[in-house]
Order: structure tokens, then sequence, then C-alpha cells
């Protein structure tokens, strides 16, 4: 019989190191693997402005920031979003897209186990031929992770723009806490035009309610739409003052499709309808007493937003001044029901969410004019006008229509009285209501040229106590300041 010889002390200990080597790389029973580390980056969405359509198609380049090191790229979506895992760190981000004007965010900040969410503005070209890289742009003054004291009350700045040559600079916003534009959308922000330096200049830190962590942010225009959009991350010290505030009183909402772009840019006016613009309006009255506690004289406000009604994450701060907030957020989509809750703060103390507010945007629609046709001749005196609507965009449509006399100037509304606009119909005949009789507008003058339009043309979710509308037409600014124009003006004359 032959004897098995003894392994010898080194193949042993070989032996026992590949096992325990196999036991920590092959998951055991009771010994699961550890969890994933939570992903970073940036998850964004392109859109042309404010409230605007979003851009697909566009290239989108990651770089750290200062420097040309790429570290990340993609392209947008339909909906103009794209998602760039990325490790914690700044980054800059330049958008292009051919026809459009270039843009650029510099210094975006990347949380370790995070998704930065990024709105970017990119401009169609106001001339393709020109230029399209973004200007240069220095903000002086302001450090990075500076510490701001609020009872001092300034924060002092200087803007530098420098556009690519032939191009000037058309606009400068800077503000505290959010990325400023036009005042209409964004509200309070520092605005200059027409410049190439602010020369020194300075926010009021009590104009934005900012506190803890936040941005100063420059936006530059030059003059071909090109855009360069710059954070600096500093802190804001608030002290704590008197009793924590009761929770604000929720108003009212109202969610505003409008069927036409409208771009908001400087004076004038995020994803919208393809061609319009979607913002939502929340309204709140202030913080009510707190227990038999008056309650204090909130520093701001604070807007809580979810689109599940269970989950809200805050979006905005506005100054205890301020009860009225535009949401102008490209995660706004027609027919996705939106709530919005609201928290008055004093320093780190904050109240008690008020009420849920909620709406669902309406779609956009157009307005067709059928009869009397453009140049049309021989028209009767009394004539039938009729008109089309795109779609039905909810259960209660309004129409204003109007006509003009092109030899006297004069001008007259047909509705139906006491009504002040025609309700889910598409035909109304002249002096059908008897409201002119009596007039020189009974009848139409024989053989007289006339043009004619549908001035106001939306839609309500409700007609009592509306929560969302939809205009295609808003000659007397009913809805939108601005006001929004008709889509067709026809031209007619009657029979001699």
């Amino acid at each position: 019989m032959r004897r098995m010889r003894k392994p010898s002390r080194a193949v042993l200990w070989l032996g026992g190191l590949a096992l325990a080597w196999l036991l920590t790389a092959c998951p055991q029973a009771g010994n699961p693997p550890p969890p994933p580390q939570p992903s970073s980056g940036i998850a964004g969405r392109v859109v042309e402005y404010n409230a605007g359509p979003p851009v697909a198609g566009a290239t989108v380049v990651v770089y750290k920031t200062g420097t040309t090191q790429q570290v990340g790229s993609g392209s947008t979506a339909a909906d103009g979003t794209f998602n760039i895992p990325l490790q914690a760190g700044k980054y800059d981000l330049r958008v292009s897209k051919p026809g459009y004007a270039g843009s650029q965010v510099l210094n975006v900040e990347v949380k370790a186990g995070a998704t930065t969410s990024l709105a970017v503005i990119e401009n169609k070209a106001f001339n393709p031929a020109w230029p399209v890289t973004p200007p240069q742009v220095t903000l002086v003054g302001v450090n990075e992770d500076a510490h701001y004291d609020a009872a001092q009350g300034a924060i002092l700045y200087r803007v530098a723009s420098q556009p690519a040559p032939p191009l000037a600079t058309n606009i400068i916003y800077a503000a505290l806490g959010k990325v400023p534009g036009a005042g209409f959308l964004t509200g309070t922000r520092a605005f200059f035009s027409q410049v190439d330096d602010t020369g020194d200049a300075y926010l009021n830190i009590n104009d934005y309610a900012a506190v803890g962590p936040t941005t100063l942010a420059v936006v530059v225009y030059d003059t071909n739409g090109n855009r360069t959009e710059l954070h600096r991350h500093i802190v804001i010290d608030v002290p704590n003052q008197g009793a924590n505030p009761g929770p604000p009183q929720p108003r009212g909402i109202l969610a505003v499709t409008l069927s036409k772009p409208v771009q908001f840019f400087s004076l004038r006016p995020a994803a919208a309808p393809a061609e319009g613009n979607l913002w939502v309006e929340v309204t709140w009255s202030q913080a009510a007493s707190f227990g038999n506690v008056p309650p204090s004289v909130p520093h701001g406000y604070r807007i809580y937003r979810s689109f599940d009604g269970n989950h809200y994450a805050p979006i905005a701060t506005v100054p205890a001044t301020t009860l009225r907030y535009t949401d102008a957020s490209p995660d706004l989509e027609v027919g996705r029901q939106v709530y919005y809750r609201v928290a008055a703060f004093v320093g780190s103390q904050e109240s008690g969410l008020s009420g849920t507010l909620t709406t669902v945007p309406l779609p956009p629609f157009s307005v067709s004019l059928t009869s009397p046709a453009d140049d049309a001749q021989g028209v009767p005196t009394q004539p039938t006008f009729s008109w089309s609507p795109s779609q039905t965009a909810s259960a209660y449509h309004y129409y204003v229509g109007v006509i003009w006399d092109t030899l006297t100037g004069e001008s007259a509304f047909f509705i139906n009285n006491p009504d002040p606009a025609l309700q889910n119909t598409t035909t109304w005949t002249w002096n059908e209501d008897g409201s002119f009789n009596g007039s020189p507008w009974e009848v139409l003058q024989k053989g007289r040229s006339y043009e004619w339009q549908i001035m106001e043309a939306y839609a309500l979710d409700d007609p009592i106590h509306p929560t969302a509308v939809s205009v295609a037409a808003d000659g007397l600014g009913l809805w939108f300041p601005f006001g929004v124009p008709s889509a067709d003006q026809f031209t007619f004359t009657t029979a001699p």
C-alpha cells in the first residue's frame, strides 16, 4: 500500500489564503454584497426660452470648471432632457445646435450621491451667420464659498462681459438664489441693458429672502442670443429671531397656457407646448397666528412643489413682501397635475406647510376664421360670422369678436349681452342679441369694407373658479398683460 505524503506548511498556508479569497470574492448566503452607492450627475432640460418649448438634438458637453478637461457629454431627447453621470465636483456645461445661439452654464455643483437638476436656455440665433460663441463673463467682488451676514443687507459685485466680435452685450441679469431673467417670470433681479460692464453694483439680500447655502447667479445675453449663465456658491447667515412663524394661507392657483410663443426676454415676456408657453401662478396670504402667539414677521416664504401630491420639494424662496410666485419650470407639462404648498420661515425656523393648491394645465389651441372669408365680396349687411378651434381644450370655451369699419376706423364687439363673451359657440349673426338696435351699427353699411377677427379666445377648466386657462387670443389683456394677437384678421366687403 502506498503511503500518502502530508502536505507542507507552505501548501496549507497557500490553500488557506485561496479559500479566504474565495469566501470574500463570492457572495455567500447571509452576507449579501454592499448596496451600490447612489449615482450622481446632472439631469437637465434645454428649452428655447423661459416657459418655452424644448430643444431636441442639442449637444451638451461637460468640463471641469474653469478648464478644457472634458468629463462627459450627451444630447437632448425630444423633450429637451439630458442626463450625464458625474462624480461630485463643479462643472461647466456648453450647449450647441445648428441654427441656435451658443449657451453655457458655468460652475454647476454636483454633490456626492445626488443629481443636480438644471434648466438650460438656448435661443435660436438671431442671425446664424453671426458668431454663436457665448460671451466671456467675469464676476468680481464675490468669492466662491464666501459667507455674508443678512444683517449687512447687501452684496457688492461687478460683472464684465466680452462677446465675440462683432457682437455686443445685450442684457446682464443678476440675482440671489435663482436664475434671473425677465421680471414677469423670475421676479426681482438686477438688470443692465446694452453695457459690457455693470460697474460697482449690489444686491439687497432681503429682496431675495436668501438664507444658508445659495448662489449668486449672473446671466448675460449678446446681440445674437448667445447666453452665459455663471454661478457663484455662497452662504447667507441669517440669525433666528422671534417665534416660529405660522403657516401661510393658500389663496389661488392658475396654470396659463399660451398657444403662441412669447419669448420672455428683457422687458417682454420652461418645457411648454411646442411653439407656446406654460407657467403656473401661485398666491397665498400672510402667515396665520401660531396658537396663542402672534406669528413673527417671516424672513420669507418657501414654495414647495409635487407631481404626485405626496412628495414635495422646495423650488423657490421669496421675501416676506411677496405673496405670489410664478413657476415657469420646464418640468411642467400639459395634462400633468401639479401641487403646491408654501411655508414661512425665519432664519432656520420654518412653519408648517400651507394647504394644497393644485391644477392641471390645459392644452393649447388655436382659432381659424371661416366666414366671411378673407377678401369676400357681396357679404350681407347682417352677416353670420363663423370660426373654428383647432381642438377642444376644455368644456368651457369663450370668444369675443370685433369688427372694424375700414373707412371710419370705428369698431364694435359682437357678444351676447349681458354675457361678456360667447360661450361654446362658433357662430354669431350680426346684432342677433339686439344690442345695436337704434344705432348706426344696427346693420352694416352697404358697399363698405370691414375687417374682423376673434380678439378673445380662451378655455377655462372651471367657469366660476378656474385653476387653468388656455389662451389662443388675448387682445384685451384679460389673462396676459402683454396680450396675445389673433391668428387671423379677415377683410370683406358688403353688397352694394
